[in-house]
């Protein structure tokens, strides 16, 4: 709460500020007491469609605690998808009561699915007076106001100009970044940075779009600065038009959870998994973080710790089958071939067809000493893609630990001329 009045009163004509970013962006911690489970399945079903246990879930939380405005709005955008719409406004309206304004945007999109479109144009009006708006655009293109858009009262709200040039020019980088113009987009943010340097959303636009070039260095240098400035009571749009999926999902989570993957990408492990900590403390049901952080871990080879935050996203989303891929893997990785093991075989039971699954199974068949299944996997993943020269290696080596030393280095063979340098140590210690 402390965070959203700070930024309700800090530069009101700067780039406006997303829900989320509000909430998960931002440099001091809030609500730092242990997340509230019901708070955290809820979270869940909605991330994952389960539209009446979100319910369910959020009003448990609720009883808990009704001072918190996301609770409401959450609840409000699970019955706002069951199409429950009085119930949907009366969680808005409660939101509003805690936090005025902060539920606007939803009240707008309640009222337009709802049919009342004069309701709707007037929440509308009041969301983009405010600190919170959302770029044109992504208003212009929400599928809630459709019906709105051949009326004289949406004709008329867009004949006053909300957004600042900052504002704008945001708007232009988005347009290059969908067109896959990057060095257009950098070419727009850096002029606007010169002409205002301390405006933290254009430099976290700036590190989204080098972020979207690989160029991460620069990046984390513009997310850095950014988060600086937030400290400072800045304020700044995070913008997800034009962003991948998985860029624009860690908009979401912030500008720490943003940097973190970057770090990531930079292989800075241990700066990363500082981000990642305080994205998951601070904001425990923004579950993409817990993967991320089990990376960060990975990379600094504390397998047990990956293991774990694995397990935890597990908890919500027990049928992610690249998460249950990646438990195997850190059980792999961690000398656990038992666990890991029960992990590919979930996989496996669910896509048959996996060439990868397969050979991540017979990799710890090998490890675990069962040279005949190991086998089998491994064969049977060449099967489905034959090509793959660590398969190949696997392959003979199991062969030659099982006793055919002869086909098990012809197998090792087939895999150098695949191009894989690994095996050469292998076939020297093993066939020369």
């Amino acid at each position: 709460m402390y965070l959203l009045k700070v930024m309700q009163k800090s530069q009101p004509n700067n780039i406006t500020v997303l829900f989320f970013a509000i909430i998960l962006v931002l440099a001091v911690p809030c609500r730092a007491q242990g997340p509230d489970a019901a708070f955290m399945a809820g979270s869940a079903s909605l991330r994952s469609g389960d539209l009446r246990g979100a319910v369910d879930r959020f009003t448990q939380a609720i009883a808990r605690n009704n001072a918190d405005e996301r609770l409401f709005i959450y609840r409000g955008r699970a019955y706002l998808r069951l199409k429950e719409y009085e119930n949907a406004l009366r969680d808005f309206n409660e939101a509003n009561e805690i936090v005025p304004g902060i539920a606007d945007i939803w009240l707008a999109r309640a009222y337009a699915l709802a049919g009342d479109g004069d309701q709707a144009l007037s929440f509308l009006t009041s969301h983009l007076a405010s600190n919170y708006r959302l770029p044109e655009d992504s208003i212009k293109k929400d599928p809630a106001f459709d019906n709105l858009q051949n009326s004289l009262g949406w004709s008329a709200l867009w004949e006053k100009e909300w957004y600042n040039d900052q504002e704008r020019a945001g708007g232009e980088v988005a347009y290059y970044i969908r067109k896959g113009i990057p060095d257009k987009a950098i070419t727009v943010l850096d002029a606007e940075i010169l002409k205002t340097p301390g405006e933290a959303g254009l430099l976290t636009m700036r590190g989204e779009v080098y972020y979207t070039t690989g160029n991460y260095a620069a990046a984390i240098s513009d997310y850095s600065a950014a988060i600086e400035l937030y400290k400072k009571g800045g304020t700044g749009y995070v913008p997800k038009e034009g962003l991948d999926k998985g860029q624009a999902e860690f908009a979401e989570g912030g500008l720490y959870a943003l940097r973190g993957q970057a770090y990531l990408k930079a292989t800075r492990y241990k700066d990363a998994l500082n981000d990642l900590n305080r994205v998951v403390r601070e904001n425990p049901a923004f579950f993409p973080a817990y993967l991320a952080r089990a990376e960060a871990n990975a990379g600094l080879k504390s397998y047990d710790a990956s293991v774990r935050d694995v397990l935890t996203y597990l908890q919500y989303f027990n049928q992610d089958q690249h998460a249950i891929y990646l438990c195997g893997e850190y059980y792999y990785l961690a000398e656990d071939y038992i666990n890991a093991l029960k992990y590919f075989n979930r996989n496996l039971k669910e896509d048959p067809n996996s060439s990868l699954y397969y050979k991540s199974r017979g990799k710890a068949y090998l490890k675990a000493a069962t040279y005949r299944y190991a086998i089998s996997d491994l064969s049977m993943s060449l099967d489905l893609n034959p090509d793959d020269a660590e398969t190949w290696m696997y392959f003979g080596l199991a062969k030659i630990l099982s006793g055919d030393r002869e086909n098990g280095c012809s197998d090792l063979e087939k895999a150098r001329q695949l191009g894989s340098t690994e095996v050469v140590r292998v076939i020297v210690e093993n066939c020369r």
